[in-house]
């Protein structure tokens, strides 16, 4: 039982840890917090706020799709993680 139990644990912690890191996009609101509680990855990309259209046309610039760069740039969006973190303004 105990062997079972540790065999358990042992697939559960990777998804945990994967899940705590949150390697998506996050709300406005949430990278507010996140940043106020010391998240640096946040503050990073708060503090590179742009507007919709600038998302737009760096987004097809650096060859994404129009599909890829419409949901990559929804207004309220923050990408904390990645090599340019930003959010997009609420319009």
């Amino acid at each position: 039982m105990r062997f079972i139990l540790c065999i358990v644990l042992v697939m559960l912690l990777p998804a945990s840890a994967l899940a705590a890191k949150g390697g998506g996009a996050m709300s406005l609101s949430r990278a507010q917090a996140a940043a106020a509680r010391g998240d640096q990855q946040a503050a990073a990309a708060l503090s590179t706020t742009t507007y919709r259209q600038a998302c737009m046309s760096g987004c097809s610039a650096r060859g994404h799709s129009k599909g890829q760069c419409a949901s990559a740039c929804r207004p309220g969006l923050c990408h904390p993680s990645g090599t340019t973190p930003y959010c997009v303004a609420r319009q």
